[in-house]
């Protein structure tokens, strides 16, 4: 199980890949597309999805000869939440330490 979960994390573990289910969170999208909106290639879009996929977080449907993924386990933006509130916070208490004032504004409300 630690090795599962450790799989997960090393996936999320990457800039584009939270991009992704980032973009993803918004609906379902096709390889093109998402090559299209993240400004990344195509075969690089692929591989990024394959990984997610692999470890439980996105679903992939054909459709005729396209990939249409979308999010699995919605679970994952309650952890990407977490990370994000603690980053907040990390550099806030940097930003206060240089007497440097507000750092950043939290804008967003737990769903």
């Amino acid at each position: 199980m630690v090795a599962l979960v450790v799989e997960r994390l090393r996936a999320m573990a990457d800039e584009n890949r939270i991009r992704l289910l980032l973009r993803l969170k918004k609906g379902p999208a096709g390889v093109g597309e998402l090559a299209k909106e993240i400004g990344l290639a195509q075969p690089s879009v692929s591989k990024h999805l394959g990984v997610l996929k692999q470890v439980g977080l996105l679903d992939c449907e054909r459709r005729g000869t396209a990939a249409i993924y979308s999010i699995k386990d919605q679970t994952i933006f309650e952890l990407c939440s977490i990370v994000c509130d603690g980053v907040t916070r990390f550099v806030q208490e940097q930003h206060d330490a240089l007497g440097l004032g507000t750092a950043v504004k939290a804008k967003r409300s737990r769903k």
